[in-house]
């Protein structure tokens, strides 16, 4: 009841902003969102209340102000009509929803004194385990391929390791902790490309918050400080990628200071010119539109030509289809987006492009509605492993760190949730017995503890 008043209020507050319905309710649904996360997040791990936050900015807020601004100040412009955009927008987020709801289950409000517990009788491990995987990230970029691929995902239960490490014992590992999210924001400055970085930092935000349950003060600070760095990374990422990639200095901390210190000021954090690359950047629904307008134009609508390409790449390896499509591959988007992307640069369709790309509007509202049920159905297989183990809940995170992103492509998260569930089922199966805690010898385990205390 209170999460519908917030709306109403909101998206009446919005309509005095913006001079349609469609941009009010926009406003008033992505802050509904925003404002709930930091009121409840004490309450429950809000993973899910987060990827619903970041497809309703990057789909209906981000568009909603764009139509506002002056058209010369907007570098990616909308190129169809708002009515037409929303149409399309709004029923598709709407199902994207309704599929991640679709599946009752209790996987977000996880006993985290049995998760303390599993992590205590392991401590061990999980040190090891953590160290391993900063070890694997350092040397990540070695392996070709997918082998690559396979150690990337491996690497990333040093995050699993070191937040359950930290929520068991804080003062001994909140060094550890730190560590893993220091060593993927330098990966993340140093290579120009902070979107994981920021992710996990997120992720480990969310975290905490559920686990320690800090007062709205502390919960503030976290906020303004996470707005700060989004800033001060805009802010200094064009300049740092010029410099590093076509100026010829080196990818190094030395260069991350240089920029940083001549861009750390409030000019260029709070001017005009960052809040509108920050905007441009949270704005996938510019290529969405600019996919709409292009397939309007030719109408070579594809069915599930191109979706079958993205399994294809996904489930099936090389030797066998040598022809698949490879991870962060233009050809799909630059056929279809109506833009060129140049080499060295990244950008995904995003899923309604994708279902507009299949089967036009219907492929939109099909589409959102199949993501929100895939996240949905990896909900509930989690939690079935959390029968297992309270422990396991942790493993959300590695699985769908890519999914939760509005910019990342079809394929990619295809890709990297059939990949995560065989690696992480595997982990699952092989460490069950040292994090059941109802066996005999963990509860022997505990009891000695205990007794140590």
């Amino acid at each position: 009841m209170k999460y519908f008043l917030y709306l109403l209020f909101l998206s009446l507050f919005g309509i005095i902003i913006f001079p349609n319905v469609y941009a009010a309710l926009a406003f008033g649904l992505t802050l509904s969102i925003a404002l709930h996360i930091f009121l409840k997040s004490n309450e429950s791990f809000m993973f899910r209340e987060w990827a619903l936050l970041l497809y309703a900015s990057n789909y209906l807020l981000s568009p909603a102000i764009t139509y506002q601004l002056n058209p010369d100040l907007i570098k990616y412009g909308m190129k169809i009509p708002s009515d037409e955009y929303f149409s399309l927008a709004f029923p598709g987020y709407l199902l994207f929803v309704l599929g991640m709801f679709l599946i009752p289950n209790r996987i977000f409000k996880p006993e985290f004194k049995r998760v303390s517990q599993a992590a205590l009788i392991n401590e061990r491990f999980l040190v090891q385990m953590t160290l391993f995987g900063i070890l694997l990230r350092l040397v990540s970029e070695v392996f070709p391929g997918e082998l690559g691929f396979f150690v990337y995902l491996v690497s990333m239960m040093r995050f699993v390791g070191a937040f359950s490490l930290f929520a068991t014992r804080t003062s001994k590992y909140s060094w550890l902790a730190a560590l893993v999210l220091l060593v993927e924001l330098y990966y993340g400055f140093r290579g120009g490309m902070y979107h994981d970085a920021i992710m996990w930092v997120i992720f480990f935000a969310l975290f905490y918050v559920y686990t320690m349950k800090p007062r709205i003060r502390v919960r503030l600070i976290g906020v303004s400080s996470l707005v700060i760095l989004i800033l001060f990374i805009q802010a200094i990422k064009a300049s740092y990628r010029e410099q590093v990639w076509f100026g010829g200095k080196e990818a190094s901390i030395e260069t991350i200071t240089s920029v940083g210190a001549s861009k750390a000021s409030s000019d260029e954090m709070i001017g005009e010119n960052n809040l509108l690359a920050t905007l441009n950047r949270g704005n996938q629904a510019w290529i969405f539109a600019s996919t709409v307008d292009r397939m309007d134009r030719y109408k070579d609508f594809q069915e599930l030509t191109i979706v079958s390409r993205y399994f294809e790449s996904a489930l099936l390896p090389r030797f066998l289809a040598p022809d698949k499509i490879k991870s962060g591959d233009k050809e799909i988007f630059n056929q279809f987006s109506g833009h060129i992307l140049n080499e060295g640069t990244s950008m995904g369709l995003g899923i309604f492009a994708d279902g507009y790309i299949a089967y036009g509007a219907w492929g939109v509202y099909i589409f959102g509605f199949v993501l929100g049920l895939i996240f949905s159905l990896t909900f509930k297989l989690v939690e079935r492993w959390t029968k297992i183990s309270p422990f396991y809940v942790l493993l959300l995170l590695p699985m769908l760190n890519y999914a939760v992103r509005p910019d990342c492509e079809l394929q990619t998260t295809i890709n990297h949730l059939a990949k995560s569930i065989v690696v992480f089922g595997a982990l699952v199966y092989f460490t069950r017995n040292r994090f059941t805690l109802e066996s005999a010898e963990n509860q022997r385990k505990l009891l000695h503890l205990s007794l140590m205390k």
